[in-house]
C-alpha cells in the first residue's frame, strides 16, 4: 500500500482516474491536506488539515506504507515530514514548493518586470512567513534528507533542487501531470481552426497566469518597440492579487492592437477552444511554469515563444520539442513552428508512456 498526499487541485482528479484506469487504486491510499472543504477535487477523497487529529488518523503509521508520496512539498510539512519514519518517501514536484522556497535567491524577472515589482508582502503573506520561520524551518534539513526520490520530467529541475537545496540527496525518477486530456486526444476534437497567415492582426496569449515570473511587462515592451500588431490575451484568473491589479491598469491598452484579461475560471474544454484560436503563446518566464499552455500549444502547430534563460529549455531541446526565442520575435510570420513537436511530445509525455510509470511507481 502507498500514501499520498496531496493538495487540493483540479490535477489530483486527473491523477486519481489514471488508478482507476489500471485498476490499482486499491494500492493507493490519498488524503487531501486542507484546512477547509475541497474546492477543485471532485473525486471522493478525504481531506484534514494537516496536524490535526484527523490527519494523524486517517494517514496511520507511515512505517505501514511501502511507499510515501508528497504531492508539493510545502515548508509547512517540514515538521511533519522530520517527526515520521518512512521505509521511502518520494517528492513530486509542483514548480512553487522548489522555486518559491523562502531561502532561494534566486531572481526569475526580466529588467522591466523587476524595476516595476513591489516589494511589499501584505500581512497574510507576512504571517505565513513568520509560520514558516517559527514552526518548520528548524526541520528543513531533517525532512530534505529524508526524501529517497524526486520525480519530475525535467532533469534540469532536479539539478536546480540538488544544488539549492541543503541536505537533499534524492535521486531522479520521471513523472509528470496529465492535462485532463492526453495530448494526442487534442487530434479527435474537431476544434475550429485558425491560422496566422489568415488573421489579419494575430492574437497573442502572454503568460499563463498573474504572476510577476511571467515577466509580462518586458514582453509588451518588445512588441512596442518592434512595432508588431497583436491583440494581446492574459490568462490571470489566478496569481498574485495585488500583481494583477498593478497589470490591469499598466496594460489597459496597446496601442498596436487589443488587450483582454482572461480573469475568469474557465473548464478545461473552454481554455482549450481559447487557446485553439490564438495564434500564439509567450512564456517569458525563467523558473519552469505553465507546461501545460506550452505543450498544448505546440502540439496545436501554434508558434511558442520561451525565455532561452528558461531553466526547463535545455530538457525541450533534448527531447527534440523546438520552441522558438521571445527576444527574436519580429514577426509571427517567419517563425520556427516544427512539425516534429507533435511526434516529440507524444515521445516524451504520452498517456501510454504515463500508464507505464504509473505500474513502475503505484502498483
Amino acid at each position: 500500500m502507498n500514501l499520498h498526499i496531496v493538495p487540493d487541485s483540479k490535477y489530483i482528479n486527473t491523477f486519481y482516474a489514471n488508478l482507476v484506469e489500471l485498476g490499482i487504486l486499491e494500492n493507493n491510499k490519498i488524503i487531501v491536506r486542507s484546512n477547509r472543504k475541497l474546492k477543485y477535487i471532485t473525486k471522493d477523497i478525504p481531506w484534514a488539515p494537516l496536524y490535526s487529529s484527523r490527519f494523524t488518523e486517517l494517514a496511520g503509521n507511515t512505517m505501514n506504507y511501502e511507499k510515501v508520496f508528497i504531492h508539493l512539498f510545502s515548508p509547512l510539512m517540514y515538521r511533519w515530514v522530520a517527526g515520521h519514519s518512512f521505509k521511502e518517501l518520494n517528492w513530486m514536484v509542483w514548480g512553487a514548493d522548489l522555486y518559491n522556497l523562502p531561502f532561494i535567491k534566486e531572481n526569475f524577472h526580466e529588467t522591466i518586470t523587476e524595476k516595476n515589482l513591489s516589494r511589499s508582502s501584505s500581512v497574510g503573506e507576512w504571517l505565513y512567513l513568520l509560520k514558516v520561520w517559527v514552526t518548520n524551518m528548524p526541520y528543513m534539513r531533517s525532512a530534505y534528507a529524508k526524501v529517497d526520490h524526486l520525480l519530475t520530467w525535467m532533469n534540469a529541475e532536479y539539478t536546480f533542487a540538488r544544488i539549492k537545496i541543503p541536505g537533499l540527496r534524492a535521486k531522479q525518477q520521471f513523472f509528470f501531470y496529465e492535462n485532463p486530456l492526453p495530448y494526442q486526444k487534442l487530434d479527435t476534437l474537431g476544434l475550429p481552426d485558425s491560422a496566422t497567415e489568415t488573421r489579419a492582426i494575430p492574437s497573442i496569449v502572454v503568460g499563463n497566469s498573474g504572476y510577476p515570473t511571467n515577466n509580462h511587462l518586458d514582453v509588451v515592451e518588445h512588441l512596442m518597440k518592434n512595432r508588431i500588431e497583436a491583440n494581446l490575451f492574459f490568462p490571470v484568473s489566478y496569481g498574485d492579487v495585488k500583481y494583477v491589479k498593478f497589470l490591469k491598469k499598466k496594460l489597459a491598452r496597446y496601442p498596436l492592437g487589443s488587450v483582454e484579461f482572461i480573469d475568469q475560471y474557465m473548464s478545461f474544454d473552454e481554455y482549450l477552444t481559447f487557446l485553439k484560436n490564438t495564434d500564439a503563446l509567450v512564456m517569458n518566464n525563467i523558473r519552469p511554469q505553465g507546461y501545460g499552455n506550452v505543450l498544448m500549444m505546440l502540439y496545436l502547430g501554434k508558434a511558442v515563444f520561451l525565455n532561452k534563460k528558461n531553466i526547463s529549455l535545455p530538457d525541450l531541446e533534448e527531447n527534440g520539442i523546438r520552441t522558438n526565442d521571445w527576444r527574436e520575435m519580429t514577426s509571427l510570420l517567419r517563425i520556427d513552428k516544427s512539425d516534429g513537436n507533435k511526434s516529440a511530445i507524444i515521445n516524451l509525455l504520452s498517456h501510454n508512456r504515463l500508464l507505464e510509470v504509473y505500474r513502475d511507481l503505484f502498483a
